[in-house]
């Protein structure tokens, strides 16, 4: 009879990752329908942080509910984490959580009722908008290191979303939460930020890692006052394509939660450059005595970029006083003064500890890419043309 059981217990599973499995592709099929033109350009971090196959079905308050978007049964680490689990992977989270109550047992750790405590005190919705290789991978990860903020890296929980709003609200909109708190984790277990960065970025053999000690990334100190995800060019081609206000209103409606939107800027030249390299696999050669001459790319991206740019300055425009503009250089340059005004703009506190440790893990030296491809006048001319359609890129240049 056990035998039975176990091979029941197994197909369900094979049966629950076939379905998500299916979604996946169904999202992406659509994405690439709706923007044919990236359809090879993918966003370069979502192709380097593919998200692992969601498989477990979960229990939403007494109803059970189909397993598409939830991976695992999820709780909160009971203190931040550390550099010594991070180098061993994580690869299992503590068995108990720290939720409104205090520290509770396993067993209760694994009701979704007890996260769903943390839930209740969700008062904003975080999406990054704008741009591929504009250091969102980076502040997203200093974000997730808050306490009470859990910003994934690139769940698409906008696109989920949008997709498929009935099935959230037909269920319960904490499993939509689910998905960002569980690819928080997963990325903490063995992604991006499992691990600390060693290096400097303008070591063109370096890669990068966001792990920040003695913080809270995959985790929470007993509730959550912000949830999101940093799925910016997404977002970026989404607000542009469809104008995708009316998802943003519903969502507020059904969380009762305001959804605010952080837009990075770097200047243009190198955001298209690196974006140039990155889909040229040809950023990390050891040596670069050689420009790089790829002008039918380097035209196909300056297209890219600025789509991105009125998707961002629509959401601007949509939504004013819910779109924060954080110059990209800043990220680095000043990590705390500009995770502090972050804190400032979500309305969350921040401490000094948070803040040191944060900007303790960012090199301060900054990855200027503008000089490794060949550009002509006429690319140059094109790009300061578009740049002053939008008061955002005011202040850039080519030799600044």
């Amino acid at each position: 009879m056990g035998v039975l059981v176990g091979l029941a217990v197994a197909g369900l599973l094979v049966r629950w990752h076939f379905d998500d499995d299916h979604d996946k592709e169904l999202l992406v099929k659509r994405f690439n329908e709706d923007f044919p033109e990236q359809e090879d350009q993918d966003d370069s971090e979502t192709q380097e942080n593919e998200q692992s196959a969601l498989t477990e079905k979960a229990v939403l308050n007494d109803d059970v509910v189909s397993s598409d978007d939830f991976p695992e049964r999820t709780f909160a680490l009971n203190g931040p984490a550390d550099s010594d689990t991070n180098e061993n992977e994580q690869n299992s989270f503590t068995d108990k959580a720290v939720l409104n109550e205090g520290v509770i047992s396993s067993d209760e750790a694994n009701s979704q009722n007890s996260l769903y405590k943390a839930y209740s005190r969700v008062r904003t919705i975080l999406f990054f908008i704008g741009y591929e290789r504009s250091r969102h991978s980076l502040l997203g990860a200093l974000l997730d290191a808050h306490p009470h903020m859990v910003v994934s890296d690139e769940s698409m929980a906008f696109g989920k979303w949008r997709s498929n709003q009935d099935k959230w609200i037909n269920s319960s909109i904490y499993s939509f939460y689910d998905i960002m708190v569980q690819t928080s984790q997963r990325d903490v277990a063995k992604g991006k930020r499992s691990q600390v960065f060693e290096g400097s970025v303008a070591n063109a053999t370096s890669r990068f890692k966001y792990f920040v000690p003695n913080q809270w990334q995959g985790s929470f100190d007993q509730y959550i006052e912000v949830i999101g995800d940093k799925a910016g060019a997404y977002t970026a081609r989404a607000m542009q394509k469809y104008g995708a206000f009316d998802a943003v209103y519903l969502l507020e409606k059904t969380t009762g939660a305001k959804v605010k939107f952080i837009h990075v800027v770097r200047n243009p030249f190198d955001n298209i450059a690196t974006m140039v390299l990155q889909r040229l696999r040809a950023r990390r050669e050891k040596e670069r005595s050689v420009k790089v001459n790829a002008p039918d790319e380097l035209e196909s991206t300056i297209r890219s970029y600025f789509t991105m740019a009125e998707g961002s300055n629509r959401a601007r425009e949509a939504f004013p006083g819910s779109v924060i503009d954080i110059p990209s250089m800043e990220i680095v340059k000043n990590p705390a003064e500009t995770l502090r005004r972050i804190c400032q703009f979500l309305e969350i506190a921040c401490t000094e500890q948070y803040l040191q440790d944060c900007a303790a893990t960012v090199d301060p030296v900054p990855s200027i890419t503008r000089n490794f491809i060949e550009w002509t006048t006429e690319q140059k001319n094109t790009v300061y043309g578009m740049m002053t359609k939008y008061s955002f890129f005011e202040g850039y240049s080519f030799d600044k």
